[in-house]
């Protein structure tokens, strides 16, 4: 499936994808950290989330770098943009 704005949802089949950003949250061991700006499409219908290939791994590389900082440096919450 090609991700372009108006293009049919893949899973209701009904809605219309529309381009913005998501935030993503994530926690470990009772550290969290968030990473706000992520570029995705939503359906307009029922709002299920694609990302363009290659950045479901920027967002795993990126929460895997706050939470190494975290551990070494602090304790606590961090936020990033990708």
């Amino acid at each position: 499936m090609k991700l372009t704005e108006g293009v049919k949802c893949k899973t209701c089949r009904d809605g219309k994808l529309y381009k913005s950003e998501v935030t993503h949250r994530c926690e470990r061991e009772g550290l969290e950290v968030e990473i706000k700006g992520i570029p995705a499409f939503i359906c307009e219908k029922c709002e299920q989330v694609y990302f363009a290939p290659g950045v479901g791994d920027r967002i795993s590389a990126a929460a895997n770098e706050l939470f190494m900082l975290s551990e070494i440096k602090h304790v606590g919450k961090f936020k990033a943009a990708v």
